[in-house]
């Protein structure tokens, strides 16, 4: 006879229930953990902020931002105030555009074969160590000319090593289908900036001193640290030790594969363009409107680059709700003739009643059109080409000095009105020779594109998953 004890543990009868019983209850399975941004993230335009990764590169993204337009209005009303020179205050702004030249293929080169994250940390905190020296100089009232162009000179340097990073760390923690998205996110977070920042920047050195406003900076800058240290990228296949005989060799396989690229050329071209003839007149000619067109002081500087980033934060927002348009070339060709057109429209505004809606205009077509360019390299560049065609797209900041000294030069020949005007002129004019020069352009469609995330980045069906897992 078999023994049932070992079978079932109360002896030989087998637990049973009564055929009338009722079916024992089923505790309820516990609701899934929730974030209070997770519904906020099932928005089309919030879209790319369920990627952890990008958040913690869009927070120091933003901080970073605040801190270097900070430099940028304090440097420039140092600079008018000191000098009285147009040309001198375009210039000293623009000096941030010369180490792009020497320094971004370098950057390039470091980014593509090294930690992306570490480079950003390194360019991050060289930022905030060049804002704080420079902030010494001035609380200490022994500040001349060339230590605000020295200021913006190690600006630039960090630049040159910060843009290439962000960028491919973007293009890799999001899937190339949202990079749109993500790139007018990325926008969104400078734009918004522009729009807080120099109020805020122009405020402080009325009340507290060009001082003061500089070691704001350099707070932003320190908050940018601890965001960017909290990134989690998994190591790349193409990571590897810098050998030095190798850097040319890398830089010349980015370069052709930009010369066989009909659309990283024409972006790069377009992106010359506004460098050299919008940026010049959003950053270096502010000051002299501000000033001299309509009599004010350093507040409406502020209020005037505010306006502009305003505009910014609304084109990023409309960029970002549109989803993936198939028409990106035709798309970017339309919002850079509008800047343009807006460029022109302000050079007569005349007063600050016409003066800032004008502003706004240009400024959300100049970020859609900033945007696409980006977007549209990075989804065309295989990954472990990224941060050296980024880094040689950044040495076209070369032609801001030089846009600059024109700009600056026709300001002191001709005033600041008709300096504006002619360049939006000229940006019309290349902007609507682009497609016939590179036909590919205004016909470019782009279709759905897979998947690429970081394993990390992987879309979800849980909140629980966009938060970082333990080793």
């Amino acid at each position: 006879m078999q023994d049932t004890r070992r079978a079932y543990p109360n002896g030989n009868v087998p637990p049973s229930r009564p055929p009338d019983a009722a079916p024992p209850k089923q505790e309820p399975a516990p609701a899934p953990r929730t974030r209070f941004y997770s519904g906020y993230t099932r928005i089309r335009t919030l879209e790319s902020f369920q990627y952890r990764n990008f958040r913690m590169i869009w927070i120091a993204v933003l901080c970073m931002s605040a801190g270097m337009w900070a430099i940028n209005i304090t440097t420039g009303w140092l600079t008018y105030e000191l000098t009285a020179s147009p040309l001198l205050t375009g210039l000293a702004i623009g000096m941030g555009a010369l180490p792009p030249v020497i320094v971004a293929p370098i950057a390039g080169v470091l980014t593509d074969s090294l930690d992306r994250r570490m480079v950003m940390i390194a360019a991050i905190a060289s930022f905030a160590i060049f804002v704080a020296a420079f902030g010494c100089v001035v609380i200490l009232g022994v500040l001349q000319t060339w230590h605000i162009f020295a200021m913006s000179f190690m600006a630039g340097v960090s630049g040159s090593f910060l843009i290439p990073a962000e960028q491919a760390l973007i293009a890799n923690v999001v899937p190339k289908q949202r990079l749109v998205n993500a790139f007018a996110l990325f926008g969104f977070a400078v734009s918004v900036t522009r729009l807080a920042a120099p109020a805020m920047t122009g405020f402080a050195i009325a009340f507290v001193g060009a001082g003061g406003a500089v070691m704001l900076a350099s707070l932003f800058a320190a908050i940018a640290i601890l965001f960017a240290m909290s990134l989690r990228v998994p190591k790349k296949d193409y990571w590897h030790p810098i050998q030095p005989k190798a850097v040319w060799t890398d830089l010349v396989e980015a370069a052709y594969f930009m010369k066989l690229s009909k659309i990283v050329l024409a972006m790069t071209v377009l992106t010359a363009t506004l460098l050299m003839f919008v940026s010049t007149v959003n950053m270096g000619l502010m000051p002299v409107f501000a000033s001299d067109v309509f009599n004010e002081g350093p507040e409406v500087l502020g209020l005037l680059v505010a306006a502009l980033g305003g505009g910014m934060t609304i084109g990023t927002i409309i960029l970002a709700s549109m989803g993936n348009s198939n028409r990106r070339g035709r798309l970017v060709i339309l919002t850079a003739a509008l800047t343009a057109v807006g460029i022109i429209a302000f050079s007569h505004s005349g007063s600050l009643l016409l003066g800032f809606p004008i502003l706004m205009f240009y400024g959300a077509t100049m970020a859609m059109t900033w945007m696409i360019t980006s977007a549209l390299i990075q989804s065309v560049v295989p990954d472990n080409l990224r941060g050296r065609v980024s880094a040689l797209t950044v040495t076209t900041h070369a032609v801001f000095p030089v846009g600059t000294l024109l700009v600056g030069t026709l300001a002191e020949m001709l005033g600041a009105p008709a300096a504006t005007l002619v360049s939006g002129c000229i940006t019309l004019v290349i902007v609507v020779a682009i497609p016939i020069v590179f036909r590919g352009v205004w016909s470019l469609r782009t279709g759905p594109e897979a998947d690429d995330p970081a394993p990390e980045s992987e879309p979800v069906t849980s909140t629980d998953a966009l938060e970082p897992h333990p080793a």
